[in-house]
């Protein structure tokens, strides 16, 4: 990486100077045989460029040919080094410090490259601070594909970034204990756009925040305004209106006989729909089931394969009189924007003796902190937060609910399941 510094300050320093003189003329050509040396196994760099290297080694160049000359050796050195840093994103052999990336990063942008050199150099430079400054990495990650919105197919994702088209909106405080200020910290920023073939909803980059008063994840910029669209769609829709269950129907066994042993009453309301197994499941065992959807294609569809009544909106946005026994929010709290306002809601809903079930990933949980950042409840699209047991515990307390059941999800790798209940 050394290596690489030198050569990048020794294209500025030439670059910079105000006449380029004979004197000039061998750290030109040992620039050059260095460059050359370092690529000379990519884009038949050497059977193009041997006329240079003979030009500069006889040294009968004008000004303006060197400066061509140098320009040539500094574009070819710039692209190498844009794919390099990418390739070797995840090696720490080709991490720079502080100092050394602030000099790549300013070699890229004030250089003569081409957008797209220019742009994988920037994003690469990125993708070091992901832990280390996330906010610095999701900027430079807007920058990146801002100079080049076609940034993607390059990084082999067929997206296009549209900016504002993005529909990115700024969350800069708690959405659980509505902190903001200092004690909100960048945490971790996701390259998000690896998983957004053909969706342009989302931006390329998913920064997360950590509210040091609670201690919860959430979503600095996240597409508000899609949620309903972004939450849907589990399932292909079919003209036979047959639902494609995605666990094993037993996996949810033992949670209804849990409810079974919780209360004797049948009134079910499940929030958020999913592919529609929990509430086919929850037929089997005689509940009398409603439920709400806040997307439309997916209510519709699950609604005429079940005959279920399922209200078509925001649980928030939901009016009923009824006290329901068994409340279900089946991976969906990591979803919603304002979860405190859900819980309430739901809370006003249950029955005094009735109980909820939540599951959702756990940033504790034992796969989470065996898998660091490669967990996928990190990179996961459409979660807009991410809680802990000893977190979500606390918020519960506020609202006079107690768990009184904790079981590591048998479904997703890394999430809890959790009965709750009115506490005594």
């Amino acid at each position: 990486m050394t290596q690489m510094l030198n050569i990048i300050k020794s294209i500025g320093e030439l670059k910079n100077s105000t006449y380029m003189s004979e004197r000039d003329a061998p750290k030109i050509l040992e620039l050059y045989k260095t460059i050359y040396e370092i690529v000379n196994d990519k884009n038949n760099y050497v059977e193009n460029s041997n006329a240079m290297l003979n030009s500069l080694s006889e040294n009968n160049l004008s000004e303006e040919e060197r400066q061509q000359w140098l320009d040539y050796a500094g574009g070819i050195f710039a692209s190498y080094l844009a794919v390099k840093l990418y390739e070797e994103r995840g090696n720490e052999q080709y991490h720079f410090s502080r100092k050394g990336l602030d000099q790549v990063l300013d070699f890229f942008l004030t250089g003569n490259n081409s957008s797209e050199v220019i742009s994988v150099g920037v994003y690469a430079c990125a993708q070091q601070l992901i832990t280390e400054d996330p906010m610095r990495c999701y900027e430079l990650t807007r920058t990146a594909f801002t100079i080049h919105p076609d940034l993607a197919g390059i990084l082999g994702v067929a997206y296009r970034y549209e900016g504002t088209a993005a529909e990115e909106h700024i969350t800069d405080e708690c959405p659980f204990c509505g902190n903001k200020g200092e004690e909100i910290m960048p945490y971790y920023c996701s390259p998000q756009v690896l998983k957004l073939n053909n969706n342009p909803v989302f931006p390329p980059a998913k920064l997360w925040m950590k509210c040091g008063h609670c201690g919860n994840y959430f979503t600095y910029n996240f597409p508000k305004g899609n949620v309903g669209t972004i939450n849907g769609h589990y399932t292909n829709e079919r003209s036979d209106i047959i639902l494609e269950n995605k666990f094993s129907l037993s996996a949810y066994n033992e949670i209804f006989q849990q409810f079974k042993s919780m209360t004797s009453g049948k009134e079910y309301l499940e929030i958020g729909v999913g592919t529609g197994e929990m509430l086919a499941v929850a037929l089997e065992f005689g509940y009398h089931a409603d439920a709400v959807e806040i997307c439309r294609e997916d209510c519709e569809r699950i609604s005429s394969a079940l005959g279920v009544n399922i209200r078509w909106c925001d649980i928030n946005n939901y009016e009923t009189e009824k006290q329901y026994d068994v409340i279900v929010m089946g991976d969906v709290l990591e979803h919603v924007l304002h979860p405190v306002e859900v819980l309430k809601k739901v809370k006003q809903m249950l029955a005094d003796d009735g109980v909820l079930w939540i599951s959702t990933p756990n940033y504790n949980s034992a796969y989470a902190r065996m898998q660091r950042f490669a967990h996928c409840m990190w990179h996961e699209l459409n979660h807009y937060t991410y809680v802990s047991y000893e977190t979500l515990e606390e918020l519960l307390k506020t609202l006079q609910l107690e768990i009184v059941r904790y079981d590591m999800s048998a479904r997703y790798l890394g999430s809890m399941e959790l009965f709750v209940r009115h506490a005594k």
